[in-house]
């Protein structure tokens, strides 16, 4: 099989040359085309004005300027490469996407992206180990050996979302998403005030720098059963079926019918 690998950790990732290759030793075909620095939480954000350099570092191994979602945008447009690719698998992420993650993940947008062209695809995620490595050869050989599983179920309406725990249990489950909760703290650097000149309202004016403070995992906070979040808690790898077109919001939708109708009849 032809598969082109992207992320959003960049290029000399880890996770990404350990997934090449373990599905290279398996006989697979692989291309690269990741960002060429770290892009994490860039969702689906693309580069729409300006331009974007793509770089061969390698045969068949190449680095985008831009996000994720560029890596396959202008790869797949642009034909840089010669082969139409059976498959793109996103990642292997440096922790979790799972629920709400996906919203933000630069990960999935890759993934998502490669599905809005046409192409079948994947996303792989996992988390860190008590020991604070990451299970990067256990995740890439779970994508190895349930390939031929996985694959007839991506399209351009659907991508494979995978997680794994970093102690696990050896079994997967697929999962449903649910709503987190982030623990993120706002720090404000209060010593480091800048004075700046506001030629728009010419005044003088003070910035102030802010940082986001993490390391708390999230909680789900919903209930929601047999969730992603669920699965991995309980060391199983996740894997779930993921719509490239949001679901609309069934209650408020029918809502807007029945006021548009009246709209129209009026």
């Amino acid at each position: 099989m032809n598969i082109l690998l992207t992320n959003d950790d960049g290029y000399q990732s880890e996770g990404l040359r350990i997934l090449s290759e373990a599905l290279t030793r398996a006989g697979h075909q692989i291309w690269i085309c990741a960002p060429a620095s770290e892009r994490s939480a860039s969702s689906h954000s693309m580069t729409l004005r300006g331009e974007i350099t793509i770089t061969e570092y390698a045969p068949q191994r190449y680095h985008c300027s831009g996000t994720p979602a560029d890596c396959i945008l202008y790869a797949s447009k642009g034909r840089i490469f010669p082969i139409q690719p059976d498959l793109v698998i996103s990642g292997i992420n440096h922790g979790y996407n799972i629920s709400t993650d996906i919203l933000y993940s630069g990960t999935v947008g890759a993934a998502r992206e490669a599905a809005l062209t046409g192409l079948h695809s994947m996303a792989v995620s996992c988390s860190r180990s008590k020991d604070g490595s990451f299970p990067f050869a256990r995740a890439a050989a779970f994508v190895v050996d349930h390939l031929d599983e996985f694959y007839p179920m991506t399209s351009s309406e659907c991508i494979i979302n995978i997680n794994v725990p970093g102690e696990g249990n050896g079994k997967w489950k697929s999962g449903v998403l649910s709503y987190l909760e982030y623990h993120d703290a706002v720090e404000t650097k209060q010593e480091q005030q800048t004075h700046y000149f506001d030629t728009s309202s010419v005044r003088f004016g003070t910035s102030v720098v802010l940082s986001l403070k993490g390391g708390i995992p999230p909680v789900q906070r919903c209930d929601t059963l047999d969730t992603d979040f669920q699965a991995v808690q309980q060391g199983y790898v996740s894997v779930t079926a993921l719509s490239i077109l949001p679901p609309v919001y069934a209650k408020v939708q029918k809502q807007l019918d029945a006021l548009s109708q009246e709209a129209c009849d009026g």
